[in-house]
């Protein structure tokens, strides 16, 4: 059975029942990227920049749709917890509403505002990025919509137990995405060769497949909470406990994507080699830390129904346990990147230059993993509970508060070792500081 009954069964049981399929599918979009990396690799230093600089950029507007999907996570998990049907539908229904809006916007304003961006970035030290992060950005911002629609679902089928559903969309994209981006990246047999552009085409071709199956999934006679037409008729105050919860969150992930937009600014300083490097590394501490958000996202579905069902020692158990898992595991596999970031480094690229940086990068971060990725677990009790003002802070904090402006003295005073330092400091103080935020609010008082 894909859905786990929260309310009935034992807390460990739960919390890696809900946890395996979001690590797997979490992998997978981190794979997905890692494919992208690959194939991008053999172009050269160049163009794999291309993809590197454009992404927080990209991300800062998916963020949109994250912190959206983290205000329904809420709202549907404690609605879920009270045994509410109508208002799990009806609140699915208003959050499709919003989030759709919100995508079709997104694509508009990333198109309209493209070269200034782009330029913003790369700056004058690198122009022969410039072209190729044009081609792949403007692309990908295409299918910011689709990521809207996909990311609603399946933050509504995580909310009800059901964490199979994003893993099986996430396969999907990631299935088609490998197909394709051979294909169209170095236009084999019929198909055309695109270059960088060909890569961010295979996404969005991913992107349209899961995103048919997740409205079909939604609308069909199968799905454990069926929505129908009626449920986008909107209703203001439903709409309005929306906007409240998910723009905190949306602001904080986006002002922290664009935080990452500034360090990219940083790290270009220092031309192709640290920038491949920095892509390199950042994509497999992200892989590494999947097992985090697995744990961080069982935590918010469960802590959501337990408030709902004022369960709230329950509550507090569950973010326990999987802190202390969490530990565990990220410190062994921190240890692997520790040891092995130079072979890792050359499976992607293989070149000298590239290859001392990533070695670098490996030997200064890793340490950090595994108190650094405990902030999630964290930051999802929060988002379970609906305290996303909170979390918005956190996150502002972590980047514009902390991290730029360390970068920013380090970087003109270490060279590109400060950048790693900087990101290292700002990773444990973000810990300390969320973990101050959940034993001192009051995250117990539900949100609907």
């Amino acid at each position: 059975m894909a859905r786990v009954d929260v309310l009935n069964e034992r807390i460990e049981y739960s919390i890696f029942h809900l946890a395996w399929p979001l690590i797997i599918s979490n992998s997978f979009q981190t794979i997905y990227n890692i494919v992208d990396s690959y194939f991008l690799g053999k172009l050269g230093p160049i163009q794999f920049s291309a993809s590197t600089v454009t992404w927080p950029v990209i991300f800062t507007f998916i963020s949109l749709a994250m912190g959206f999907s983290q205000a329904g996570i809420a709202i549907v998990s404690q609605y879920a917890g009270k045994k509410d049907v109508l208002g799990v539908r009806k609140s699915s229904g208003q959050l499709y509403l919003v989030t759709i809006i919100t995508g079709l916007l997104s694509t508009v304003l990333g198109l309209a505002f493209t070269k200034p961006i782009i330029y913003g970035i790369v700056g004058s030290k690198n122009p022969q990025v410039i072209p190729y992060a044009i081609s792949y950005y403007v692309v990908d911002i295409i299918g910011l919509p689709l990521v809207f629609i996909l990311n609603t679902t399946t933050s509504i089928m995580r909310a009800i137990g059901d964490s199979q559903f994003g893993m099986r969309m996430i396969l999907y994209m990631n299935v088609i995405n490998m197909i394709f981006d051979p294909l169209l990246i170095f236009g084999i047999g019929p198909f055309p060769r695109l270059g960088v552009a060909g890569a961010a085409w295979a996404s969005n071709i991913g992107r349209l497949v899961a995103a048919a199956i997740s409205v079909n999934h939604v609308f069909s006679e199968r799905a454990v909470v069926r929505i129908e037409r009626k449920d986008f008729k909107p209703e203001w105050r439903m709409i309005s406990l929306i906007l409240k919860l998910g723009l905190p969150s949306a602001i904080g992930m986006s002002v922290t994507s664009a935080g990452f937009a500034v360090i990219m600014k940083y790290v270009a300083m220092f031309g192709p080699a640290v920038i491949s490097a920095y892509g390199i590394g950042n994509r497999v501490t992200n892989l590494v830390s999947m097992i985090s958000f697995g744990l961080a996202g069982a935590v918010s579905t469960m802590v959501g129904q337990f408030i709902g069902a004022r369960r709230f020692e329950d509550a507090e158990r569950t973010v326990r346990t999987a802190f202390f898992w969490n530990v565990i595991i990220i410190g062994f596999l921190s240890v692997l990147t520790f040891a092995y970031g130079k072979q890792v480094t050359k499976f992607f690229i293989n070149d000298p230059e590239v290859i001392k940086m990533g070695d670098i990068f490996f030997k200064y971060i890793s340490f950090s993993m595994p108190i650094f990725t405990s902030y999630m677990i964290y930051n999802n009790a929060l988002i379970g509970a609906g305290k996303t003002v909170l979390t918005m802070i956190g996150d502002i904090l972590r980047l514009w508060g902390i991290r730029i402006p360390i970068i920013a003295v380090l970087a003109t005073t270490m060279g590109f070792k400060g950048i790693f330092v900087g990101m290292i400091i700002s990773n444990l103080i973000v810990f300390f500081v969320t973990y101050a935020f959940f034993k001192f609010s009051n995250w117990k008082k539900a949100v609907v």
